[in-house]
């Protein structure tokens, strides 16, 4: 149970990270400038797929912690 606890852990921190370069990409005018036009998908992407990393972490980590009985 301690590795799939490690293994959500190391999910959520992806996926943390992913939502920060999505908020960087989208949100500031650096990022807006690096990723102009059509390239503008790269951070909207990151930023769901951050999301579904996040989700399925917390999933993961209530399987790993849930008691059985």
């Amino acid at each position: 149970m301690k590795h799939m606890q490690a293994v959500a852990l190391l999910f959520a921190v992806v996926g943390i990270a992913c939502e920060a370069f999505a908020y960087w990409g989208l949100s500031t005018a650096s990022g807006r400038l690096a990723f102009d036009e059509m390239a503008g998908i790269v951070p909207f992407a990151t930023g769901v797929s951050g999301a579904v990393l996040i989700a399925f972490a917390a999933l993961l980590y209530w399987l790993a912690t849930r008691r059985r009985s």
